[in-house]
């Protein structure tokens, strides 16, 4: 299932410097700053229009890959204020230097949050660290982002960034903000100052390479009424090119005009015959143009002839590319050229956007036609070019690029657009904002209603079918299945995609209402409809869901299966890091968990919460952040354990979902109770706020995780008859649903808090039914994590049956399978023993030194970084870093990350 092929939404021109074949002085005094300053992290290159920042950063760029060092270079433009794309177009201009670095990381930035876009950054970050050699990035013409979200990325790279990453930025400002760098010397700062001609420079320029008659007293007034700004310079050279009288000339504008600049572009206008003036005017209207494009705008057939006499005149045009395909003239000059397209031909100024967006349409670069359309006015027709992609990009999960794009048409003539709107519902809903995507279904029904053609029929109904899916992402189903079951009939001839996306929906209202095989069988029929969507979202959401209610009837072979299948194919579709890759790891993070098998969950499980795990379905949040916070746990890292749990209650905060929030209020009343902490326990239950009632899965899971910590602190109390009452009704309730997993694990609370209460029997006769389940279908960890007291009532039924004692009333359970769980418990105990303060079992030695290695940690622990990020930055093991961490913490007394970072600033340690 390969995507084919998408509309390309940024030109490959913008990752290429422009070409200089000859026709540069030589910047010595400036590229020996550049060489002395070759070992810092920032090269800011800052000065006015015309002053050649481009033109070194191209010089530079040169030197750099003669000495065999990667050179990146990225022209920016007013779209990199979307900080996605901004993003995307750095990785994508490091990937062409290096498409080894950063693979896959692109789309990653479609799909989800402002958290994914800073796992990329850090991955990048990382990848570079790991690629070992000189890396440069060049960014050009900084001055153009302004959006806050963008700034903070490249203040990332900037902070965070390893030493063998450089970047220079060219801007006409001074931003970005430096002066941390500054402080740290870091920078090479070269401004408009440093940028002009000296009259060395100005004599070679103009004498040398322009090869200009000029005496050194008339080289010297020019210099001098210029300033050695270069743009002047250069245009003051084509004027004297075609002057018959150059003293005079020089004598006639030197320091009597306001602006030299605008002087000099009109008198070298005025000097170009009429079919060139035209060609510059008409073409000027694109900020890159190639022959076929110059041929539509200016109506004349020789369009590449026509660029390449323009360079062969030196008239500001220089290519973009090695095969001179593609130009672009000057900014300053271009700006010139189109004030006198205004003023001397208004009336054309329209018809040729339209034709530069007609062309680029054309051609598939939706983004500069959409440009073009609204600089002729033509909003309608932008948003008709916007709108004919729009479910393309969708089902490509090109979320991000089409709500950039929808983000630049006017927003008053959008709430009649019902196809649009379709598309911006289905974007905003995969990407977790209710309130957006409901406004745009909303929309979608203020403009068809009253409508009774067929297509507007469609329309409404897929409405309906979003809707149910902005349903199911809230966790309410109470809707979901009577919005998308007209879509499931045989033979309705409904789009693929339409049909996938319904499929999936009804499986999960299925899998919350108990229908376990019939969510099953639906999402085989399904399968066909799956491989014919574009990208790999439906198929994996399919898999997963299938997998979900295997595993509900406890059939973990079945479940491993479909969530490796769901996880190959994000995989390869999608890419190793992508979304739907991470969707899949979850789930299958969470099931090699009760498998026994933590080293493999925990990678998963990690790699899905570095990406960012508030997306999907509340399963998939419930899976990570509850799985992740019990391995870490498990492993003694309480101090890693809280800070999962906090993500987990912000997501469920942010998305108002019930479930997940009680899921996570569980695992801290567990945590608490690990660590002897009652009164914390009782305090999450008393923050408790009732939920809604139901019978559904939702609303029964979301009570059980209520229930359950409520009887785990009354059982801390003594109150274990209380307990046995609230976990008696919780078993009764999942064997009438017929729902198999959480009985299991409701026989497993209750067997303990029976056997709290000394009621040994009865424990084992709850306990044994669950065990006889677990031995067949493979559970493991829910039994263990059950608590000791569980794992007490195992070792009795070990030696009942070593001593053939077992009780008659009690099915047999397979000796191997107890076996395997008390070998684990074992291996449980000898794990790092949840105490209060250990961190302080050493009495910290005052003022106590760190070392090398360790100042480096806190540094990174500073700017915010994970254990794995530390890691990769200075190439150790996430458990080295740990250990490493637990020595910081006793030579400086603490016990936790953020207090480490504190009392390091108060040490002076860390500026």
């Amino acid at each position: 299932m390969e995507p084919r092929s998408r509309p390309a939404l940024a030109a490959s021109t913008r990752f290429q410097a422009p070409t200089y074949e000859d026709g540069l002085v030589s910047r010595d005094r400036l590229i020996d700053q550049l060489r002395a300053g070759k070992n810092r992290r920032l090269v800011l290159i800052h000065g006015p229009a015309g002053f050649g920042k481009t033109t070194l950063a191209v010089q530079w760029q040169r030197i750099l890959r003669a000495d065999d060092t990667p050179v990146a270079w990225l022209s920016l433009d007013r779209d990199d204020n979307d900080s996605a794309w901004f993003v995307s177009h750095v990785v994508e201009a490091m990937r062409k230097v290096e498409p080894k670095l950063s693979a896959e990381l692109v789309e990653l930035l479609e799909e989800t949050s402002a958290e994914t876009q800073r796992y990329v950054l850090v991955e990048l970050v990382n990848q570079i660290a790991e690629y070992g050699r000189p890396f440069w990035l060049i960014l050009d013409d900084w001055h153009l982002v302004e959006d806050p979200k963008s700034v903070a990325a490249l203040e990332f790279l900037l902070d965070v960034g390893p030493d063998n990453l450089h970047l220079v930025i060219t801007s006409r400002t001074r931003s970005p903000a430096i002066g941390r760098l500054r402080v740290r010397k870091q920078v090479v700062e070269i401004d408009a100052t440093q940028l002009r001609f000296d009259e060395r420079e100005s004599a070679a320029f103009l004498v040398d390479l322009n090869e200009l008659p000029l005496a050194e007293e008339d080289v010297g007034r020019l210099w001098s009424s210029t300033d050695g700004w270069v743009a002047a310079l250069q245009l003051a050279s084509l004027s004297l090119r075609s002057s018959d009288d150059p003293e005079a000339l020089i004598g006639g504008f030197s320091g009597r005009h306001h602006s030299i600049g605008e002087y000099l572009a009109e008198n070298v206008l005025d000097q170009l015959s009429p079919e060139i003036l035209d060609f510059l005017l008409t073409t000027s209207i694109c900020d890159r143009i190639c022959g076929d494009l110059a041929a539509a705008v200016s109506g004349r057939r020789n369009g590449q002839a026509m660029l390449e006499e323009l360079e062969r005149q030196d008239l500001f045009l220089r290519p973009l590319d090695d095969e001179r395909e593609w130009f672009r003239y000057h900014h300053l000059f271009a700006v010139y050229l189109r004030r006198r397209l205004e003023r001397d031909h208004a009336d054309r100024v329209v018809t040729l956007h339209r034709t530069a967006s007609a062309w680029f349409a054309d051609h598939g670069l939706v983004n500069e036609a959409v440009t073009h359309a609204l600089a002729a006015g033509n909003d309608a027709g932008a948003i008709d070019l916007v709108e004919r992609q729009a479910m393309d990009l969708v089902e490509h999960s090109r979320m991000a690029t089409l709500l950039g794009l929808v983000n630049r048409l006017p927003g008053r003539l959008l709430p009649d657009r019902p196809k649009l709107q379709i598309a911006i519902a289905w974007a905003n809903c995969l990407l977790q904002r209710p309130l957006p995507a409901n406004d745009a279904l909303e929309h979608v029904r203020g403009a068809l209603a009253g409508s009774p053609d067929a297509e507007s029929r469609d329309l409404l109904g897929e409405a309906d079918v979003v809707q149910a899916c902005i349903g199911i992402y809230a966790d309410r189903i109470d809707r979901a299945a009577a919005l998308v079951d007209p879509y499931l009939v045989d033979g309705g001839g409904f789009r693929a995609w339409l049909v996938a996306v319904s499929s999936n929906i009804r499986a999960f209202v299925d899998i919350h209402t108990f229908a376990y095989d019939e969510a099953i069988e639906l999402q085989r029929r399904a399968n066909a409809f799956h491989e014919r969507t574009r990208g790999p979202f439906a198929g994996v959401y399919g898999r997963c869901f299938a997998g979900s209610a295997a595993l509900a009837k406890l059939d973990l072979a079945q479940a491993e299966r479909l969530f490796r299948e769901a996880l190959e194919l994000g995989t390869r579709v999608a890419g190793q890091h992508s979304h739907a890759a991470r969707l899949a790891g979850a789930l299958l993070g969470a099931l090699l968990y009760e498998m026994g098998d933590i080293d493999r969950a925990e990678l998963l499980l990690e790699e899905c919460h570095e990406l960012g795990a508030e997306s999907g379905v509340a399963d998939f949040m419930i899976a990570t952040y509850t799985t992740l916070a019990r391995i870490r746990a498990l492993r003694g890292e309480f101090d890693e354990a809280w800070p999962v749990l906090d993500e987990g209650e912000s997501a469920a905060l942010q998305l108002d979902l019930t479930r997940l929030a009680a899921a996570i209020d569980l695992e801290r009343v567990r945590l608490h109770l690990a660590l002897g902490d009652v009164a914390h326990a009782r305090g999450v239950v008393a923050g408790q706020e009732e939920g809604r009632e139901g019978t559904d899965g939702i609303a029964m899971a979301t009570r059980h995780y209520r229930l359950a910590m409520r009887a785990r602190v009354k059982c801390a109390d003594g109150r274990e008859e209380a307990a046995i009452v609230l976990l008696s009704q919780r078993l009764a309730e999942c064997v009438e649903a017929r729902w198999p997993h959480a009985e299991f694990l409701a026989r497993l609370d209750l067997a303990s808090a029976l056997a709290v209460a000394g009621r040994n029997d009865e424990a084992l006769a709850t306990l044994v039914p669950a065990l006889v389940v677990g031995a067949r279908s493979g559970m493991v960890r829910s039994v263990l994590d059950a608590g000791p007291r569980v794992v007490k009532l195992l070792a009795t039924l070990r030696e009942a049956d070593r001593s053939q004692q077992w009780p008659d009333s009690l099915q047999r359970v397979p000796p191997e399978y107890l076996g395997k769980l008390l070998a684990m418990a074992h291996g449980d105990f000898e794990a790092p023993v949840p105490t209060p303060g250990l961190a302080g079992e050493r009495p910290p030695m005052p003022e106590e030194p760190l070392n090398a290695r360790e100042l480096d940690i806190l540094r990174l622990l500073e700017r915010g970084l994970a254990n794995k990020e530390i890691g990769r930055n200075l190439g150790l093991t996430v458990n080295t870093v740990k250990w490493h961490l637990k020595n910081i913490y006793v030579k400086l007394g603490v016990q936790r990350r953020g207090e480490s970072v504190a009392e390091a600033r108060r040490r002076k340690l860390i500026l």
